[in-house]
């Protein structure tokens, strides 16, 4: 019984077999980037999450002393930023990737004491945090072409 199964094999049809699997399930550049650009988006919109979990506690002092369009205008500007990132220029690309890495390095640390705080604000920290991580390594691999326009 056994013998006969293996009659129609041959070690040729085996390997074509398996570099055909290996084919199907190679991740494209362009699914790199695109997964990239939405780790990126949602990094943003935790960020605004944060911003409203930060005006929701209050502001310790007199809150004229806080930065409030500081804060506003660093998240519109790495809005800006990954904007640059989704118009694939390079410069950009390496930009992302450098901020995200060194948000991770030195963010990352804090999230413990941020914890005993204010969970919340500790979990859309870390997730944040996450997506940013994400999207640098996806920006690290090759980038797709930039689209030709018209």
């Amino acid at each position: 019984m056994t013998t006969h199964a293996y009659d129609g094999y041959t070690p040729e049809t085996n390997e074509a077999a398996q570099r055909q699997a290996a084919t199907r399930h190679l991740v494209t550049p362009e699914q790199r980037f695109t997964s990239a650009i939405a780790c990126l988006g949602a990094a943003w919109a935790l960020s605004w999450a944060e911003f409203a979990l930060t005006l929701a506690i209050g502001l310790p002092g007199d809150a004229s002393s806080h930065p409030l369009a500081a804060m506003v205008a660093s998240r519109v500007l790495v809005g800006l930023l990954y904007v640059w990132v989704a118009s694939r220029l390079q410069w950009a690309r390496w930009f992302t990737v450098a901020l995200g890495f060194a948000s991770v390095a030195l963010v990352a640390p804090t999230l413990a004491l941020q914890w005993h705080v204010f969970p919340a604000a500790a979990f859309v920290c870390g997730a944040a945090l996450v997506c940013k991580f994400a999207a640098s390594l996806y920006l690290l691999s090759p980038m797709p072409a930039r689209l030709a326009t018209r």
